[in-house]
């Protein structure tokens, strides 16, 4: 009797010690390719995409994500810096680089015999340990404290293209404070960056400015409206001013000129109705999603009224929060509570662009940040950089607990975890003290990037901390092992305890992968007009695509 095969013939297997020890490997890769750029004096990573376009950044989470990678367990990793960069917005590379050890240490207690389990827990443990010595290393702060925020801002920027650039560094880090603190509730412990809104314009990067409001990447609509209006009072529009288009068929049917003339003159005064419906509210500035028709153009210029039409959504919802507008739900009915005001509306040429600018009241909730730069490159990665500064700062007013940076506090809490496992049993204490190497990778990568030699500096730290809580980092200024509780390299506490969290998880996780099943890959799959997907492995030239469709009514045939 002939007995089937267990698995379709194409399906493979790639086997138990094969799969753990891909899967390792391709989780080290991809952290190897970031570990230079981690700390100020890190190098910077280009990539071009397959349009020849090139984006330069030393950003380790932004990086990896332009990255395109086959192996699972390489996107595991990404997924997972992806993921410190979405919640706290600061230490992708380091959360990539501590990945990258606890993997590298686990694949060589693998090859001494401990099974998986043993190394998962012992890691398990040691995060336990890591985030209790964190709790009491942390240091409580005042959240409106604008001193720790300048030393936030600073150890997060050292290092970054838009701080090297930068004339007057100083200056610019309190333009940042500003605009957070402006949209931040303190008291609250509360601030949505979303309220934050950063636009970019090609320019000198000394002219970046904070604008308490918005600004539209729009101009104002007519040449004979005024360009500058004070104590403005803006009405949002999310209906067209202008002949409304049915989007069903419909026909009017019309036998003598005189009935086309009446038809184009009632559209006409039907426009004038709801001008006079504007100008009656008072309102002095009207921004629209939709379009603005010429003569009601030409109608608000003799009331000196401004307009701007077709302005994104996202824009009219910071203008919302900047003067206290609400978008009019009918035209026919405005009310004073929809209205907003700004002290000043006016539109600036920035570059060789016009722009309109909304300055809120005495308190918006909403401001922009004009990016200035000499390229696009610069533009994008000075994004980059003022988000993730802005992450910092927002990390700090909801959650005011600092540990001293520069590697220190990763070699401190090392050294408590080492001490810890001492007093732990079997196999689980080895996994325990690979585990705190693993954390003292990220001052020696400080170190080597720095220009040290790791060798000495591993030693220094060592005899510099034998026996004591002390705060001993390395001094990129310097280069040298320093106590860096006398200096302002800060950092918030919840950055790192996302960072020990997110690597513990995504390491165990794929330690716990043994075997992997993998069907083949067929490049012909496609989908049909009536949904269904399949795939032929000879292209499909022996297949009618289109039953039953002619040339003229056939769908499109969709490939993926």
């Amino acid at each position: 009797m002939k007995y089937p095969g267990l698995l379709d013939e194409d399906i493979s297997r790639v086997g138990l010690q094969e799969s753990q020890k891909y899967n390792l490997i391709s989780g080290k890769l991809v952290t190897d390719i970031v570990k230079t750029s981690l700390g100020p004096r890190g190098m910077e990573k280009m990539y071009i995409d397959i349009l020849g376009e090139e984006t330069v950044t030393s950003h380790g989470g932004a990086f990896l994500r332009k990255v395109d990678v086959i192996h699972p367990a390489a996107k595991s990793v990404i997924e997972a810096v992806n993921t410190v960069d979405t919640h706290v917005g600061d230490g992708t590379t380091s959360a990539a680089i501590l990945i990258g050890s606890l993997l590298q240490n686990a694949e060589e207690l693998l090859k001494l015999g401990i099974p998986v389990a043993v190394i998962t827990r012992s890691y398990e443990r040691s995060l336990d340990c890591a985030l209790t010595a964190l709790k009491s290393l942390k240091k409580k702060s005042d959240n409106a404290d604008r001193n720790i925020m300048r030393q936030l801002l600073t150890t997060c920027l050292d290092g970054k293209a838009i701080f090297d650039l930068h004339e007057d560094n100083t200056k610019f880090v309190d333009t940042l404070i500003d605009a957070i603190c402006n949209v931040a509730d303190l008291k609250k412990f509360q601030v949505d960056i979303d309220d934050l809104k950063i636009e970019e314009k090609p320019g000198n990067m000394t002219e970046i400015q904070l604008i308490n409001g918005t600004v539209i990447d729009k101009t104002i609509d007519s040449s004979a409206m005024p360009r500058t209006i004070k104590d403005a009072k803006i009405l949002l529009l999310n209906e067209p001013l202008e002949p409304m288009r049915n989007k069903t068929e419909a026909e009017i049917e019309i036998t003598t000129p005189s009935q086309m003339s009446q038809f184009l003159n009632q559209e006409n005064i039907d426009l004038l109705a709801l001008v006079k419906k504007i100008v009656d509210s008072g309102a002095n500035v009207v921004i629209s999603r939709k379009g603005v028709n010429e003569l009601v153009q030409e109608a608000l210029a003799k009331k000196g009224i401004i307009s701007m039409r077709r302005v994104k959504y996202n824009d009219l919802w910071w203008i919302e929060k900047a003067t206290g507008a609400k978008t009019c739900e009918n035209i026919e009915n405005i009310s004073n509570a929809e209205l907003g005001f700004a002290k000043n509306v006016y539109e600036k040429t920035i570059g060789e662009e016009k722009m309109v600018f909304v300055e809120g009241g005495n308190n918006p909730k909403s401001v922009t940040i004009l990016l200035r730069a000499n390229s696009k490159r610069y533009l994008d990665e000075f994004h980059r950089n003022i988000l993730n500064a802005f992450y910092v700062l927002r990390n700090f007013i909801e959650n005011p607990f600092i540990v001293h940076g520069a590697g220190s506090v990763e070699w401190v809490i090392a050294q408590k975890i080492k001490e810890q496992a001492v007093f732990v049993e079997g196999k689980e204490q080895i996994g325990m003290e690979r585990f705190a190497s693993a954390l003292e990778q990220i001052p020696l990568t400080l170190a080597r990037n720095i220009g040290m030699d790791v060798l000495d500096a591993s030693t220094q730290l060592r005899n510099k901390s034998n026996g004591k809580t002390k705060w001993y980092g390395v001094n990129s200024v310097t280069r040298k092992i320093s106590d860096m509780s006398s200096s302002e390299v800060i950092e918030t506490e919840i950055v790192k305890q996302q960072v020990f969290k997110t690597a513990v998880e995504t390491t165990n996780m794929l330690l716990n992968i043994d075997d992997v099943f993998m069907k083949n890959l067929i490049d012909n799959t496609h989908c049909h007009i009536d949904g269904h997907v399949h795939a032929h492995r000879d292209g499909g030239k022996a297949h009618n695509h289109f039953e039953q469709e002619g040339l003229e009514q056939r769908q499109m045939h969709h490939y993926f």
